[in-house]
């Protein structure tokens, strides 16, 4: 059968077509699947944006109301329940820093503070900056408290810092000698301990909290005793914890007005009032003698700003000690001196004559050279004033002027006028064989030069930071010729007294530089720049490089070169960090210091919840930051995260009088945090018609973004009143688990 096949052309035709519209669609569908893919990312990363930013909010709640209104022991416990992302600590960047002046129309602003470097920049350009401290705050639980005990201390007492709210439990004290673990202490809040270091060398004491330790060799001594929240401005104080050995103990009170004491021994409170003659050269003492039986923390308050000696020897020969100036500095133009029986040296580092008055008296000092006066005067009732033309130092000792002082007392530093420096010079006045001087690295490594009428140089390290020289009658010299600022001591006799620092405390390095622009000065630490993660963690666990640290700046305030006329606190503190990706990688949403931050979208800053603080009634500013601290069983995760958040303690960082505030922060966050910090500051009409200046800023008070161009610090302006202003740091131990259940 034959039979005729013809193709259709047209049905081809449509299968194909129908083929090529199918293969079509289905193109075009797979391009509008893949140019709607990143809407659908940045839709699921705005989801995630938005669910952790709430509950961010609400770790940011819990965590201000733990750190203003708890106390030590208290807690909170948080869930963060993440989408895709991923929870973690970020150690390195979540810094932030305050800043605050002691004087009118002056100025401080810093750069680089927040670095892993070795140096900083400041300015202040309205007078000159003599020069700078620091001091590391070892903030956090892996961070200690390093003690460096010198081999020719005997004996040590030992009692926790008080703060406004100290730990709850005991505070872990570890004792090594020569890196190698030879006792654990327990110490409660409110305890003290004795311990004898002549067993061993090399003493180190790792502690969990700031101690007070008074070191002794012999039959003890005198020193000035610092009180627990000293002034930032001048370092007086009205409280003071005192771990007082058995036997006789005499404090010795010096304020310039009248003053009521209040004394706290072994339970029993007693009241004392001092008043003054109303002579402005005369201040107010009191004396009273301590008999204890057994080692006991002894509380003393005054109502009165004041400075405190405390005498441990119960003989009229034994002790010496370095004054401070009412500036708080060791070398000064004015002393307000005790009005006990003694003699007071004086030390004139000048290149001119010195002339040194008091009410009925005075007396002149060449260049360079010291005298020993009898004192107190026998014309005056109260605690001397004494005013000096050019700035010198004054040691008061507890003997005669005729013969020779036995007591241990430090040399100040010529160029900072403070503890530490790379210039310290002085004069033995009498010696009977026992002279010595001692050096203490202020630092990470340094050279020193000791120069008398020999010249010799020694090396101070890390791992080696002390250094002790026989000494002879005449001047002397110990200066350091490469490297980090160091501490001197004298020891006259067989006996003597002093309060040990820990070893990150008043690094000071001088200036001595009056300028307009920025000013470059070394932080005496090891540089950690460039270094991992865990290795700078490890660097601030050592003590090598500070996570946290304070700046005083020292300069002239038209009466002395070594007032403290600025203080500044920086916080390298780690913030929790939520990290997800869009259509793009490295989103985050971040809890750091009080504030709640984000990147989301296209990696621009933004502040969901600004950092908390506490202004009025009038020209007031206070601020707690919460310092989230992880512990070491922290752990991060893409999982239902537990967090539970405690509260270490809380300490008064200052709280004066402060004529400019301000506040920095970490980059890329900075320049957004001040500029929505003062929002409201669009309303200023003032503002309006003079954008940038602040002297006609007169109808607004809080924020300003400092008008510099691309700053991330804000000024706290308050039409140019004084402000009053309170800064505490409340520090949380948080452990981050993967919830279970």
């Amino acid at each position: 059968m034959k039979q005729n096949l013809t193709r259709n052309e047209e049905s081809v035709s449509a299968a194909i077509a129908t083929v090529l519209l199918f293969g079509g669609v289905v193109s075009i569908i797979g391009l509008m699947l893949v140019s709607m893919l990143p809407i659908i990312e940045e839709l699921e990363g705005s989801i995630e944006r938005d669910d952790m930013s709430s509950q961010m909010m609400i770790l940011a709640q819990q965590t201000e109301i733990l750190s203003e209104h708890g106390m030590p022991g208290d807690s909170t416990e948080i869930d963060l329940i993440p989408i895709d992302g991923t929870l973690s600590w970020d150690t390195t960047r979540g810094g932030m820093w305050y800043s605050s002046t002691w004087n009118s129309d002056t100025t401080f602003r810093m750069k680089g503070v927040l670095d892993f470097d070795d140096s900083i920049q400041i300015k202040h350009p309205e007078s000159k900056s003599t020069s700078v401290c620091f001091d590391d705050l070892r903030l956090g639980p892996t961070k200690p408290f390093i003690y460096s005990i010198p081999d020719y201390i005997e004996e040590i007492m030992i009692s926790p810092n008080q703060g406004i709210a100290s730990p709850l439990g005991p505070i872990e004290i570890k004792v090594n000698s020569a890196e190698r673990l030879i006792e654990k202490i327990d110490l409660n809040i409110g305890s003290t301990v004795k311990l004898t270091t002549t067993e061993f060398q090399y003493y180190k004491l790792e502690s969990t909290h700031e101690l007070n330790i008074l070191a002794s060799l012999g039959s003890g001594g005198g020193t000035i005793f610092m009180p627990d929240n000293p002034s930032q401005s001048d370092l007086t104080g009205r409280s003071w914890s005192i771990p007082m050995n058995q036997g006789n103990n005499t404090v010795h009170i010096m304020s310039e007005t009248s003053n009521q004491i209040e004394l706290m021994v072994d339970g029993e409170e007693t009241r004392h009032i001092v008043t003054n003659d109303e002579d402005p050269r005369i201040g107010v003492s009191w004396t009273h003698t301590i008999d204890l039986n057994s080692p006991k923390l002894v509380s003393l308050s005054t109502s009165a700003p004041s400075r405190l000696i405390l005498l441990t020897s119960d003989n009229n020969m034994t002790g010496s000690v370095t004054l401070q100036s009412t500036s708080g500095a060791l070398i000064g133009s004015e002393f307000i001196t005790p009005q006990l029986t003694g003699s007071l040296e004086l030390f004139n580092p000048n290149e001119e004559i010195a002339t040194i008055t008091w009410k009925g008296g005075g007396i002149s000092i060449q260049a360079d050279s010291t005298v020993i006066i009898p004192w107190p005067p026998q014309t005056v009732n109260g605690a001397p004033i004494i005013d000096s033309d050019k700035e010198i130092s004054a040691y008061w000792h507890n003997n005669d002027s005729i013969n020779p002082s036995n007591g241990l007392n430090i040399i100040p530093a010529k160029d900072t006028g403070f503890s530490s420096g790379k210039s310290h010079r002085y004069e033995i006045f009498s010696s009977n064989g026992l002279e010595s001087i001692h050096t203490q690295l202020a630092g990470y490594s340094s050279v020193l030069n000791y120069s008398n009428t020999n010249s010799a140089y020694q090396n101070l390290t890390f791992n080696n930071p002390f250094h002790e020289l026989q000494t002879s009658q005449g001047s002397h010299n110990v200066s350091v010729e490469d490297g980090h600022p160091i501490r001197v001591h004298r020891s006259t006799g067989d006996s003597g007294l002093s309060q040990l620092m820990h070893d990150g405390e008043q690094r000071c390095v001088g200036i001595n530089t009056t300028a307009s622009g920025w000013i470059t000065t070394e932080l005496p630490w090891n540089s950690v720049s460039g270094r991992s993660e865990g290795q700078i963690m490890n660097a601030w666990s050592q003590g090598t490089h500070p996570s946290s640290y304070s700046i005083s700046l020292i300069g002239n305030n038209g009466k002395t070169d070594h007032q403290i006329i600025a203080s500044s606190w920086i916080f390298h503190i780690s913030r929790l960090t939520y990290s997800f990706s869009s259509s793009i990688t490295g989103l985050e949403v971040a809890y750091s210091n009080g504030a709640v931050l984000t990147n989301h979208p296209e990696f621009l800053p933004t502040v969901l919840k600004q950092p908390n603080d506490r202004s009025g009634p009038g020209p007031r500013f206070a601020a707690t930051i919460p310092a989230l601290n992880p512990t070491a069983d922290s752990v991060s995760g893409a999982g239902v995260m537990n967090l539970d958040i405690e509260l270490a303690y809380r300490e008064s960082l200052a709280s004066d009088i402060a004529y400019e505030v301000r506040r920095g922060w970490y980059s890329p966050y900075g320049e957004e945090i001040a500029n929505s910090a003062a929002s409201s500051l669009d309303s200023s009409i003032d503002w309006t018609i003079y954008p940038g200046r602040l002297d006609l800023l007169t109808d607004y008070v809080g924020w300003v973004p400092d008008p510099s161009i691309g700053t991330s610090e804000a000024v706290w302006h308050t039409n140019g009143d004084p402000i009053q202003f309170s800064l505490q740091l409340s520090s949380l131990d948080v452990t981050m688990t993967e919830a279970v259940g």
